[in-house]
C-alpha cells in the first residue's frame, strides 16, 4: 500500500483522493493543487501528496502547460469500459507509426450510429503520451470535440458530400485543440475519426494536419475493413 494511503488515516486519505478526482472532473482541466486545497479545505501538504500520488498512478495527469492537472489515463480506461473492444496489434502498430512521425497526440475514436438520435463516440486507441483531459465530457457532449463535431456534421451522409475535417480549440484545454478526419467503412459509412491533438496555432490553419492524416486514415480504414480492428 502506498504510504499516502497507509496508517490509521487510510480511509480519510482514500476519501480525500476521491474528492480530488471529483473536483478535477468538476472544475475541468488546468485546476491547480492550490485551487484543490482551497476548494476542498485540505492542507497544502496533504493536497500535494495526494495529487502527486494520483499523478504517479495515472489517475491524474499534468496539463500540457504544466500549470495544472486533468483526469489521467487510468480514468480514461475506466470510462473506456463504454468503448469498443481493444484494437488489434496491426491497427495499434499503424497508429504508433503515425505517432512516431509527429510531435502531437494521435487518437482514434469509434463513430457509432452516426446520423441517428443514438449517435455516440467510443475510445478505440488513445495516445498514451497525450491522455484525454476530460474523456467523460468527450463521450457525452458531441459538440465539444472535433470527433463529435465531425460525426454530427457528416451524419448518415455519403463521403462525397462530407466535410474533410472538423476541429475545436479550447473546448478542453486553453490554447490547445484537435482536428479530426473521417475513417470510412467499405459501405461508405463513417466508422471512426482519426484525430490529432496539438497547440492552437496548428489547429487554426489545419490544412497541413489534414493532409498528414489522409494516408493514415485510409490505412486505418483498410485494417478495420479487413476485420483486424
Amino acid at each position: 500500500m502506498s504510504p499516502a494511503f497507509g496508517g490509521d488515516s487510510s480511509s480519510k486519505s482514500v476519501i480525500n483522493a476521491l474528492q480530488i478526482l471529483e473536483e478535477v472532473a468538476t472544475m475541468g482541466p488546468g485546476v491547480t493543487a492550490v485551487e484543490l486545497s482551497r476548494h476542498l479545505g485540505l492542507s497544502k501538504s496533504a493536497t500535494y501528496r495526494l495529487v502527486n500520488l494520483l499523478a504517479q498512478e495515472e489517475y491524474l495527469v499534468r496539463t500540457p502547460d504544466l500549470g495544472g492537472f486533468a483526469l489521467g489515463a487510468r480514468i480514461d480506461r475506466m470510462i473506456g469500459a463504454a468503448a469498443g473492444p481493444p484494437v488489434s496489434d496491426q491497427l495499434r502498430t499503424a497508429l504508433d507509426e503515425v505517432r512516431a512521425g509527429l510531435r502531437f497526440g494521435v487518437h482514434l475514436f469509434g463513430c457509432h450510429r452516426a446520423g441517428t438520435s443514438r449517435a455516440r463516440l467510443s475510445l478505440l486507441d488513445i495516445d498514451p503520451d497525450y491522455p484525454l483531459s476530460d474523456p467523460g465530457r468527450l463521450l457525452h457532449d458531441l459538440t465539444a470535440s472535433a470527433a463529435g463535431r465531425l460525426m454530427t456534421a457528416i451524419g448518415s451522409g455519403h463521403p462525397a458530400a462530407a466535410p474533410t475535417h472538423a476541429s475545436q480549440i479550447g473546448s478542453f484545454i486553453p490554447n490547445f485543440g484537435c482536428v479530426s478526419v473521417p475513417v470510412w467503412g467499405a459501405d461508405s459509412t463513417l466508422v471512426a475519426a482519426l484525430t490529432i491533438a496539438a497547440p492552437a496555432k496548428h489547429i487554426e490553419n489545419p490544412e497541413t494536419l489534414v493532409r498528414l492524416l489522409a494516408d493514415p486514415a485510409r490505412r486505418v480504414a483498410e485494417i478495420m475493413d479487413s476485420g483486424q480492428e
